[in-house]
């Protein structure tokens, strides 16, 4: 579902970033609005090891936890959330502006939806929505983003780490959800249910990225 359905690396916002077509001083709501969700998913993840009823891959979660809030498993030794700002102002977005941003609608809706998955829904949903659906579409994605922001932005190394260390990380943080979701979905109900959730995480990151196209549209 992923791979074939709308996964953001295909949306038309991506593409016009990756392709270089957006002007480098558009950059500005993108990057407010993607650091705003950013910051928050630490949060899911922190919900998901709460609740998770495996030891293992709550050990698992543990560690993506830590990772997010720290890097230090990734060895840039700074917060994910952090990681992105020095993105942010490499592009020309001052901090304040992040840390203090508005979040559109659509970024509002998944924001929330990060936190109703993995703390209303049943573990296996969360799982499926946020390490499935979320982090599970970064892998292949953020690699070749951060060469397209270096070539057509002038991003250096450091400001593109964000993306560079979440291709990696993500690739181990959504196999974890993998293999849980894969062990506990075992009848037609449960499969249904995580389709579900994986459905609505799609539905949710498309429009958060068609409200920030139409924002820069707008301004």
């Amino acid at each position: 579902m992923i791979d074939g359905g709308r996964a953001f690396g295909r949306h038309p916002l991506w593409l016009r970033i990756a392709d270089g077509r957006l002007p480098r001083s558009s950059l500005g709501p993108f990057a407010v609005q993607f650091f705003l969700q950013v910051r928050e998913f630490p949060r899911a993840v922190s919900a998901l090891h709460t609740s998770c009823p495996d030891t293992r891959e709550r050990v698992e979660l543990a560690e993506s936890l830590y990772e997010e809030e720290t890097g230090r498993i990734s060895g840039c030794n700074v917060s994910h959330p952090e990681l992105f700002v020095r993105f942010g102002e490499g592009v020309g977005v001052p901090r304040d502006a992040m840390v203090n941003g508005v979040p559109l609608p659509a970024t509002a809706a998944l924001i929330d939806w990060f936190e109703r998955s993995t703390t209303q829904h049943p573990f296996i949903e969360g799982a499926a929505a946020t390490n499935l659906a979320a982090e599970g579409q970064v892998p292949g994605a953020f690699g070749p983003f951060a060469r397209a922001l270096e070539r057509h932005y002038g991003c250096t190394p450091a400001q593109v780490a964000f993306w560079d260390v979440h291709e990696q990380a993500d690739r181990e943080h959504s196999a974890i959800g993998d293999h849980v979701v894969v062990r506990l979905a075992t009848t037609p109900a449960l499969q249904a249910d995580v389709r579900r959730a994986v459905a609505r995480s799609l539905e949710l990151w498309w429009r958060f990225f068609d409200g920030i196209a139409a924002a820069i549209d707008a301004g």
